[in-house]
This record gives C-alpha cells, structure tokens and sequence, in this order.
C-alpha cells in the first residue's frame, strides 16, 4: 500500500522546532497586522444574493448540452471574512449538470489559481468540497466568498473556516475547483446529486481555458470534511459510472456524514440543529417526503423547518440547540422513521453502496459528537469489502470541530503524495488507531505551513510558487 512516510532531513527538522518557538508571536503580530489591514480593505459593491443574480440562472435550452459544458463565466474577487481580499486568480462558472432525478440542472463552482501561475502549464485540480451544511442556496460558498458579500455573507461565515485547506491547496501550485455541490436549489443531505455536481464542477474546470489545465489528462483529488465529506463520498461513489473519464488519483473523506439518520443521536443535544438541517433539506428535496413529513409534524414543526432551509448553519446552530424533535411530531419518531415515504428517501441518502475505484483517505474522530464513528466503520468496511483501496484513520483524541484542524496536515500530506508525478499505486486497506493526527511529526510540520500560509494569504500576500 501507498504509505505517506515523506522523510525529511534533520535539518529540516531543527529548523521546523526553531519555527514552532517563533510561531506563537509570529500569530500574534500577523493577527495584529489583519485586524488592522481590516481597517483600510477596499470597498467594493455587495454582490446580489444568489437567488436575485442573473448569473445563476441557466442559459435558454442548456438542457441540451452535456454534463460539464459552462455556460457563463466571470471573474470574481475572493476575500477573508468577505472584506479583505485573497491575492490569487479566480472565477465563478455556471455549468450543466444531473439532478437528484437525473434530470438536466446547473450549478456554479468557483474556480481558484495561485496568483504567480502560468496558464500555459499543466497542474493537477482538487475539488474542495465545503462543509457549508445549509438548505439555502445564499449560504453556498460561491457567494460567502465574494469580497463584499457584507453580512449576508458573513451568515455563512462557517467557509471561511475551509480558507486554511484552500491556502494549503494553492501554496503547491495547484488549481481548485469549490463547488456549490448543493445546487441552485440548497439539497443537502440528498443521494447522488452532490456526486454529480462535484464531477461536474471538475469538468467544467478542466475546460476552462484560463485555468490552462490539460483536460481529462488532468491528475484530480477531491477533498471534504463532515457535509463536504459526504458530497465528496458521492462524487467519489458516482464517478466510475458518471464520468470514468476523469483522472481521478485520491479522494480524502474527514467525517463523512455517511448515514443521515444517525444523526438522530444527536436530538435534544447541543448539535440537534443537524436534525432540523438534515429534515428540511430532505423536506425541500423530495416531495413525497414533504408530503409524508408534513402529515406527521406538528404546526410548529412546519414552521421550524420552513425557517431551517432559509438560514445558514451558524444560526440555525445556535437557535436550534438542544431541541427534542419528539415534541415537534404527532408520532413516535421510530414511528415517523418507518412511514415509506420517510424511509425510502432515508435509505437513498446511505453511502456505502457503490464503490469507489479511486484510493480513499478516510479519517474519523472516535469521540465525534456529530457524525458517529460507526458509521464510517462500516463504510470503510464496505468500501473495502467491494474491492477499493481505503487507508482509514481513527482518531482517539479529536471530536467533530476539532478534527478538521488537527487531521488537515496529514490528509494535505496524502494528497501530495497522490498527486504526485509517478506516484506509486495505493492498494489494499489498512486502518489506523492514533491518538491524534497531528502526533506525526510530518502532519505537525505541514499544519504549522499551512497556517502560515493561511496566515500570509489573508494579509494580502500571494500563496504559491510564482511561475512567470
């Protein structure tokens, strides 16, 4: 099997322990320099909401056109915490894709390159898949990126949090690919859509000519965590029946939400926003669903879940704690979980059944309060029951919002290594147990460069080699 050793030399080492004295006044002076640079950003106009930009709708008769054939561009300025700008190159492309009934749709993904890169050379994509959780479609990170986007933006200031994976990305060089994998209608937690709409994204991106990328030749990972794990799962499920074309070499899944309904554990909890988010989105998704649903919830039930799918994911965790759904449904909730309707489209949502050909990185924190461990114990037992090459790593230390920081090192660390020229073939599966992630010395190097970069970009400087 492909093991991410990445051996390093003494010196590098000494100097990467110097680099740990230095960092924590290195982070005060930068934060300082931030708050401040915050002070003086230019201003620039608020971008429309999704819902009232011209630019999200679909072209006359693109239903004609094949998954992944762009149908509008432009150029868009990304910002940190929508006010201060990120120096790279990057575009928003509206294109052709599948919905959740296979029928014809569009999305938007916003397209990113180093800003010192040259066009004329080849690079591998990664499509970051973005934990953005919500039903409504102003929460999608096409939006919540744009510099400008003010206080509406700043509702979905969850992805700003998924900046440090997009700066790790940038600073080898790489082009990215950051889907709105929920679509111009906000279905999370739905079957197959997401799938379809990453690789799509992908598509659209290896096609656009100002990225300069070298079409399906293209080396391709794909990378989320928690909603984004999941809509990475999809996409990693869907890809050898919806596009076998792409060259895809590795897709990492932190916490993937991998079983809808074990969200349930978390009902009356600090997290039982999940319940109300996962339900209103299957609620705006299925009409069937709705149908069944709405016969069993109470009045103030309906009136919670048409408010759910409006908001993002900050507010709808923070108003929504814990809340027992019991008291919002006329049934029992085993009840309400075995009506057909309900269940039909709870069992469509369960990853597991198609398998991945690409090799998989999946990591999961054993006391995870959101997403269970057991769910995805069991799909990397499936995925590697099917045949596909699955490292799996359990964390004993991390939970569900400290994982995406302490795992980030060594799931950027495995990405390199995929995404490497001539990199070996990963093969078999393994599982490991360690107390934490960030214990391997690489993994604590590489998130101490990542956080720099992160760190750097967000003053303004650009991230990356410069290449021309």
């Amino acid at each position: 099997m492909s093991v991410i050793n990445g051996d390093r030399t003494d010196s590098r080492r000494r100097t990467a322990v110097r680099a740990v004295a230095t960092a924590v006044t290195m982070a005060v002076v930068l934060t300082t320099a931030l708050l401040a640079g915050g002070l003086t950003a230019p201003a620039v106009a608020a971008p429309p909401l999704p819902q009232h930009d011209s630019f999200y709708q679909p072209t006359e008769g693109f239903e004609s056109h094949e998954p992944g054939t762009i149908l509008r561009s432009r150029e868009v300025k990304l910002a940190v915490m929508t006010l201060l700008p990120l120096n790279v190159r990057s575009w928003q492309l509206l294109y052709r894709t599948t919905d959740l009934f296979g029928k014809p749709t569009a999305a938007v993904t916003t397209v990113v390159l180093p800003a010192g890169a040259d066009p004329n050379r080849a690079r591998p994509l990664v499509s970051l898949q973005f934990y953005y959780d919500s039903a409504s479609p102003d929460c999608a990170p096409s939006f919540v990126l744009q510099q400008g986007s003010g206080l509406a933006g700043a509702e979905g200031i969850h992805s700003q949090s998924e900046l440090i994976a997009l700066a790790a990305l940038i600073s080898q060089g790489w082009a990215i690919s950051i889907p709105d994998y929920e679509g111009l209608d906000g279905h999370l937690t739905v079957a197959e859509e997401p799938g379809y709409m990453t690789l799509d994204g992908i598509r659209a991106a290896e096609r656009f000519e100002p990225l300069g990328l070298d079409g399906t030749n293209t080396p391709v990972a794909m990378w989320g965590y928690s909603g984004g794990g999941m809509g990475s799962g999809w996409a990693a499920e869907m890809q050898p029946t919806y596009a076998p074309e792409l060259n895809v070499k590795g897709v990492a899944l932190g916490a993937p939400t991998s079983d809808v309904v074990s969200l349930l554990h978390v009902n009356g909890s600090m997290f039982s926003s999940l319940v109300g988010i996962g339900i209103s989105s299957l609620r705006k998704a299925y009409p069937k669903f709705k149908e069944a649903a709405d016969r069993y919830l109470t009045p103030e039930g309906r009136a919670l879940m048409d408010r759910t799918e409006r908001q993002c994911l900050p507010r709808n965790a923070l108003t929504m704690m814990f809340i027992d759904y019991q008291r919002l449904l006329t049934i029992p909730i085993a009840d309400f979980l075995a009506v057909p309707e309900i269940k039909e489209v709870f069992d469509a949502t369960v990853l597991g059944r198609n398998i991945p050909t690409a090799p998989i990185f999946l990591y999961q924190g054993v006391f995870d309060e959101a997403v269970p461990w057991w769910t995805n114990d069991r799909l990397a037992q499936q995925y590697c029951a099917g045949g596909a090459s699955v490292v799996y790593t359990r964390d004993h230390l991390s939970e569900h919002l400290t994982l995406p920081s302490l795992g980030m090192g060594q799931t950027f660390n495995w990405l390199k290594s995929r995404l490497a020229p001539n990199a070996p073939e990963q093969v078999g599966c393994r599982t490991d147990n360690v107390v934490s992630m960030l214990a391997d010395t690489n993994a604590l190097l590489s998130q101490i460069e990542i956080n720099l970069n992160a760190t750097f970009g967000a003053l303004g400087f650009p991230i990356g080699p410069r290449e021309r």
